[in-house]
């Protein structure tokens, strides 16, 4: 008799049929209880993954991921590749990067420090909650901006800017990703082009859909 375990992901879901094997379904439960360690960063990577076991991210897994977020596809194909030279080993940039093996030291930060006081957030006054660490260097600071400031871009609201106070909470976690997609699969939060979104949302919608099965800007028809 076969058994399936599924395992829920950010994009789509993954159903691994097993056979009577103890071994083998005992790996797959270990490395699902292994996820409950992950950093705020590696949960956030998690979205931009494969539903594999364990999660990598390639070039396809991390063009859906950012299309799903609101980005026009140009966009979104420039993230997908500056992942990948962010965090795969040189000279591997072309192979699949698990998350797992990803050092600490390159691990981006995630404001998880940051006490919130206000309701809504602008780029600036996200930007003023990161604190430098310690013996961090300029480098490492400037790159965290640049996650910090990438995060608004995609997260805040398409008419005031701002980012909710939740959002940013969902961000300390590093699981605000879900509820972005969920604004973006209708009409009424669509990104500005400034901000990295599409000329034209149906026209875009229409193209992702058909490419990548990527559901994003639907009309309510």
């Amino acid at each position: 008799m076969r058994r399936a375990f599924v395992l829920p992901n950010a994009q789509s879901q993954v159903c691994l049929p097993y056979l009577k094997n103890n071994t083998r379904i005992s790996h797959f439960q270990s490395s699902i209880m292994s996820r409950s360690t992950y950093t705020a960063f590696q949960r956030h990577l998690l979205f931009f993954s494969t539903p594999t076991t364990p999660p990598k991210l390639t070039f396809l897994s991390g063009l859906r991921a950012a299309v799903s977020l609101g980005l026009d596809f140009p966009v979104a194909v420039v993230l997908s590749v500056s992942l990948r030279l962010m965090y795969a080993p040189y000279p591997y940039i072309f192979s699949k990067i698990s998350i797992e093996s990803i050092p600490r030291s390159l691990h981006r930060t995630q404001l998880s420090d940051a006490k919130l006081s206000k309701q809504n957030y602008t780029c600036s006054e996200l930007l003023a909650l990161l604190k430098p660490e310690p013996r961090q260097g300029f480098i490492k600071h400037k790159i965290d901006q640049g996650h910090v400031v990438g995060f608004w871009t995609m997260a805040a609201n398409a008419r005031t800017h701002k980012v909710s106070k939740e959002d940013v909470e969902r961000f300390q976690q590093g699981e605000w990703e879900n509820a972005v997609v969920n604004r973006r699969r209708g009409r009424d939060d669509v990104l500005p082009l400034w901000r990295g979104g599409p000329i034209w949302a149906s026209g875009h919608s229409w193209a992702v859909r058909k490419l990548l099965g990527v559901r994003v800007y639907q009309s309510r028809q």
